[in-house]
């Protein structure tokens, strides 16, 4: 089954999204930002932000090691 096409609310491009860990918008591939946050003895977990998630200290616990590039 196909996947449906929306448009990404950061970009305007129509595109299949992905919803994000912090505030559950859906966001392209494109404007995402894949973390990696590490949780107890030796687990990983794949995090998927949009833009503005990605940097906020309160909701990603990796913002504070990057720049605001958003």
């Amino acid at each position: 089954m196909a996947q449906e096409k929306k448009k990404c609310p950061f970009c305007g491009k129509e595109a299949v999204l992905l919803t994000c860990s912090g505030c559950s918008v859906e966001v392209c591939e494109a404007c995402h930002q894949l973390e990696l946050v590490g949780s107890g003895c030796g687990t990983v977990i794949p995090l998927y932000f949009c833009p503005k998630c990605a940097v906020d200290e309160q909701i990603n616990p990796n913002a504070g090691f990057k720049k605001d590039e958003w």
